[in-house]
């Protein structure tokens, strides 16, 4: 009885794999909108998890690849497991806001759904500015208030009785605590401590524009594609090109 309700309570959650078969195909989408803006030369990745991007960076435009992240390994594309192999020290432990590498070092800095999570925006594109080289570029994508509407979504569809159990059960069952307001309105996707109501808002590709533009100049924003949740069922395929895209891509220059 219990393997059973444990099955109808996982249902809706994907295995490992196939969340990172989802997840690759939406990244490969948004690579195949900003790859022509990458430039050949010295790539940083900030952010690069399992350092998917820089294995692409490195097979489409030779570039020499270089990435950070807090926590190396432990998210994104081939964390399950991958087959790239970068040189010893192109991987760093470190966070956005400090970045360990010497000034006008890049040709590329990438970063991909990484802003949202950061403690300091603002530290963290001067800290990209500085590593960037004076005609480098900078490729920047974050999810926008489409993604956190179709987050919402997606949690009432397929983790409301997650939050229900936990709610009611937690004091007797090894669960998470859910407050009363999550039952309805699920947990931000970056910010601890609030909703999704704050990712409507502080998602908006207006919002964004306007941070980056405190340090770059903005020359193209990109909308790959909407897509549904890599870890949920998915419940719509993929539409490209869309102007409600899941993810916008900002293609920045120095400021003059």
């Amino acid at each position: 009885m219990k393997s059973f309700l444990l099955k109808i309570y996982n249902y809706p959650l994907l295995s490992k794999e196939k969340t990172n078969e989802n997840q690759k195909r939406i990244r490969d989408v948004e690579w195949e909108a900003v790859l022509p803006y990458v430039k050949t030369g010295k790539f940083l990745d900030v952010g690069c998890g399992a350092g998917y991007a820089m294995q692409r960076a490195a097979h489409d435009k030779a570039c020499e690849v270089y990435g950070i992240d807090p926590e190396p390994m432990s998210h994104g594309v081939g964390r399950q497991g991958s087959n790239f192999e970068v040189k010893a020290g192109h991987i760093q432990k470190a966070f956005a806001e400090a970045i360990p590498f010497e000034s006008d070092m890049f040709d590329t800095v990438y970063s991909s759904h990484v802003l949202e999570h950061v403690n300091d925006e603002l530290k963290s594109l001067q800290e990209m500015s500085r590593v960037m080289k004076h005609d480098g570029v900078l490729i920047i994508g974050m999810p926008t208030a489409s993604m956190a509407a179709v987050n919402w979504i997606s949690n009432i569809m397929f983790t409301t009785h997650h939050r229900f159990v936990n709610f009611f059960f937690s004091p007797f069952i090894n669960a998470g605590k859910t407050t009363f307001s999550e039952l309805f309105i699920p947990r931000s996707h970056s910010k601890e401590g609030s909703t999704l109501l704050f990712d409507l808002k502080a998602y908006r590709v207006k919002r964004w524009q306007q941070a980056i533009s405190q340090v770059f100049e903005v020359k193209q924003v990109l909308l790959p594609a909407l897509y549904p949740y890599p870890e949920m069922r998915q419940w719509f395929p993929m539409k490209k090109r869309s102007k409600y895209s899941s993810s916008v891509f900002f293609v920045c220059v120095k400021k003059k």
